[in-house]
């Protein structure tokens, strides 16, 4: 399965914004229905937890969103609750295994990457960060085993506490080279650590995915484009820079007017240049 769709500035939606109040069905039908053509799929309860779909369950939904016009960019655990960096081996087991769970579902629905974070560290005695970034290494070549069998990209994000800037992303992949290892660079995340353009250069060479939202200086989010801190004409203009031809996707929270904040997200990237 490939993740290079060839065209610069492709732009999709996801279904996070609509977790806990529109069913999963209803959410693909509402991003088609806005004009997108890719889309990424929350792997979280209640919209779908894949060592609770059946077969059958996995087959009609394949069917469902390629009826609506759809093509899936890649599935997202969203890692509350999942952490490759746990000290704690039983949580770390039980990451690994819930993660190549959803590899599997990937395969099976369509989706050529999953996305993952190497996760957090304890906010008031965490152990060395070399100590922690072993753990997630081993991790990470433990699920790799799963995404060469399964035809699987790997999309390691910059999120959380133990990688979440761009140079960590880098070094992780330049010392765990693998055709299945890409990264994922979120823009939101970003703009809380490090400079987001600095970033994108940084990670160009490994690049699978850019993430789009905005978010404020004083409170992080994933809000409507236009609307923070981000400059998106300069993260356009770079994004062009660095040729970049891979999937981007909205990732944009918002519970309330979810179908708004894609419609003028889009409307505000399409100004720029972006198209679905």
């Amino acid at each position: 399965m490939s993740i290079a769709w060839g065209r610069p500035l492709t732009v999709g939606a996801c279904t996070y914004g609509y977790l806990w109040d529109v069913p999963l069905a209803e959410a693909v039908e509402r991003i088609a229905a806005l004009g997108f053509r890719y889309f990424e799929l929350m792997t979280t309860v209640p919209h779908c937890w894949p060592r609770g779909w059946s077969a059958a369950q996995r087959r009609d939904f394949r069917r469902h969103y390629e009826a609506c016009g759809l093509r899936m960019s890649s599935v997202n655990p969203t890692f509350l609750d999942l952490n490759l960096a746990s000290p704690n081996p039983g949580i770390r087991d039980e990451t690994v295994t819930q993660l190549r769970e959803t590899i599997e579902l990937a395969r099976d629905i369509g989706a050529p990457m999953m996305l993952v974070t190497a996760g957090k560290k304890h906010p008031l005695i965490a152990p060395e960060p070399e100590y922690l970034w072993d753990l997630v290494k081993r991790g990470l070549e433990m699920l790799l085993v799963d995404c060469e069998r399964h035809d699987v990209t790997l999309g390691l994000e910059n999120g959380w506490t133990v990688i979440d800037r761009a140079e960590q992303m880098a070094r992780m992949v330049e010392e765990l080279p693998h055709r299945k290892l890409r990264l994922v660079y979120d823009v939101a995340n970003a703009a809380m650590v490090e400079p987001v353009l600095d970033g994108l250069e940084r990670v160009k060479a490994h690049l699978a995915m850019v993430q789009l939202s905005d978010t404020k200086e004083a409170r992080w989010g994933h809000d409507r484009i236009g609307t923070g801190m981000i400059d998106f004409a300069a993260v356009t203009r770079k994004v062009r820079e660095i040729g970049f031809t891979g999937p981007s996707i909205m990732e944009i929270v918002d519970r309330q007017t979810p179908d708004e904040s894609n419609r003028e997200s889009l409307e505000r990237l399409t100004i720029l240049g972006w198209t679905v």
